[in-house]
């Protein structure tokens, strides 16, 4: 009796480190992905909102500025969320203050891009109200 429930023991500790190993490989393929995918478009963004022929377009400018803004969300929430994730190091495990620091700014520059999509549509209706 003692034998089968140490063998469903075991059987059982197999299965979770399995699913603990797909998960870690699931966030790291998913990661790279979204930093791939994410560099790309935001690079393709920022060439479209930078061409002559939308110099003079105010919302062009924010729409370059939400490229951008996203562009520095990929390059800081991917890697933050791949480290925490699948290399176990926590940047706000350190300290109390960095804890909330980096909540803050994690918070703030993920909201940032929709921000600035919402400035280009408050400026297209001031301008419409005006016409």
């Amino acid at each position: 009796m003692s034998s089968s429930g140490t063998n469903n023991t075991s059987t059982n500790l197999d299965a979770i480190n399995a699913l603990k190993y797909s998960q870690n490989l699931f966030i790291q393929v998913w990661c790279f992905t979204m930093f791939s995918f994410g560099t790309v478009g935001h690079i393709l963004s920022i060439y479209v909102f930078t061409r002559r022929s939308l110099y003079s377009n105010p919302c062009a400018k924010y729409f370059l500025a939400s490229a951008i803004a996203g562009m520095i969300v990929v390059y800081t929430l991917v890697p933050l969320r791949l480290l925490q994730y699948v290399y176990k190091i926590d940047a706000f495990a350190s300290s109390d203050a960095m804890c909330r620091i980096l909540s803050w700014f994690v918070n703030w520059i993920k909201t940032l891009p929709s921000w600035f999509i919402v400035l280009a549509c408050a400026d297209r209706l001031v301008l419409q109200s005006i016409n």
